[in-house]
């Protein structure tokens, strides 16, 4: 939040400069407008005196001599010859108008219309221009402002998520390796009926099982991460498989299974284990010890699998976020589950190398259900 309104005001600030200075320019420009009339208007004072100094001089005398007044000075001269000498002193800057009152002709320069038009025009080109270039640098500085910061809220938000992993790593990786050194120890210092020894033995192994498939989910993220996530295909059982890994999870919570037999797919055998075991142990971690349904169908065109739970569900706004690296919908510090934030990861990753999707939606009137489709071979 404070790092939105950190954004929020260096945009803002930006913007209201970009805005001043184009106001600034756009002021000056009308200065500018202001201060070359102005001067167009003493250059005429200027022009009218040359005039009649010229005629005095009788520089504008020819047989079509005119008699004119001009600023109230009585002028012998052609009034063509005056025109031109107007036109083509002052760069068709000024233009001679002759009009009569009372008998008498009277002579004025004006200002041509077409430079106070040309004048107007050069000052709305430039006026387009700064608005344009003050829109365009908006756009480009707030493009910036915004990629910024969504590379620092990227950045941020990976930092925090590594922050949960290590956390998440350390309790998953101390839990299972106390309960092997304390089992261990209690094996070595006494001697247990052969029951009790056996199952001792049996949470060793799964605390192993435990250690050995974290190391896989962080080995595999690693490979992902590095571009090294390579999968080999061959044709196996699917349908034996997910049936293989639905016994091993019905040891710990009910498991109702409808599988089609003899579903032949064609992919990475191990990867494809990995993922069913990492859905299969979310559905049940959060599932609360309710059932956890199992099914795999296949048509001419697809093959399906789905799993669902009945536990807490997973609200839209997170759905796509749970396939992220590291991420965790709960605060790790305070979550009530275990779990490092790769599994859903990892488990994305590998459908999309097997060319297949992944949907998850509500399970009514409670739970989730995760389904994976790949193409049937044909």
């Amino acid at each position: 939040m404070k790092l939105k309104i950190l954004f929020l005001l260096i945009t803002t600030y930006v913007i209201a400069g970009i805005l001043w200075w184009s106001y600034s320019l756009m002021k000056y420009n009308e200065n500018d407008l202001k201060l070359k009339l102005k001067l167009l208007k003493s250059e005429r004072q200027i022009c009218n005196f040359k005039v009649i100094e010229e005629a005095r001089l009788h520089k504008f005398i020819s047989n079509k001599t005119d008699t004119f007044s001009i600023l109230n000075f009585t002028v012998f001269a052609d009034t063509q010859i005056v025109k031109n000498y107007v036109k083509y002193s002052f760069n068709n800057k000024y233009v001679m108008k002759y009009t009569f009152s009372k008998n008498q002709k009277l002579a004025s320069i004006k200002l041509n219309p077409a430079t106070l038009d040309k004048l107007n025009s050069k000052m709305n080109i430039r006026k387009r221009s700064f608005i344009s270039e003050a829109i365009i640098l908006i756009i480009l500085i707030t493009a910036g402002i915004l990629g910024l910061y969504f590379s620092v809220s990227t950045l941020w938000e990976l930092h925090k998520q590594q922050n949960n992993f290590l956390l998440s790593v350390t309790h998953e990786l101390k839990t299972p390796i106390a309960s092997i050194i304390l089992i261990s120890e209690t094996l070595q210092k006494r001697i247990l009926p052969t029951e009790k020894h056996n199952e001792l033995l049996g949470s060793i192994i799964e605390n192993a099982d435990r250690l050995k498939d974290m190391t896989e989910n962080m080995l595999t993220a690693m490979q992902i991460e590095n571009r090294k996530f390579f999968i080999r295909k061959a044709d196996f059982d699917l349908s034996e498989l997910l049936k293989n890994i639905s016994v091993s999870f019905s040891l710990k919570n009910q498991i109702n299974t409808d599988i089609q037999d003899n579903v032949i797919f064609f992919g990475d055998i191990a990867i494809m284990k990995m993922t069913l075991n990492n859905i299969i142990e979310n559905a049940i971690k959060y599932s609360e010890n309710k059932p956890v349904n199992i099914s795999l169908k296949k048509n001419e065109n697809e093959i399906q699998i789905e799993i669902s739970d009945f536990g807490m569900g997973i609200d839209n706004k997170y759905r796509k976020k749970i396939f992220k690296k590291f991420y965790r919908i709960e605060d790790d510090e305070i979550r009530r589950t275990t779990g490092s934030g790769l599994g859903l990861f990892i488990v994305n990753q590998a459908v999309k190398k097997h060319k297949g999707k992944i949907e998850i939606s509500d399970n009514k009137p409670q739970g989730t259900i995760v389904k994976i489709k790949f193409k049937a071979k044909t």
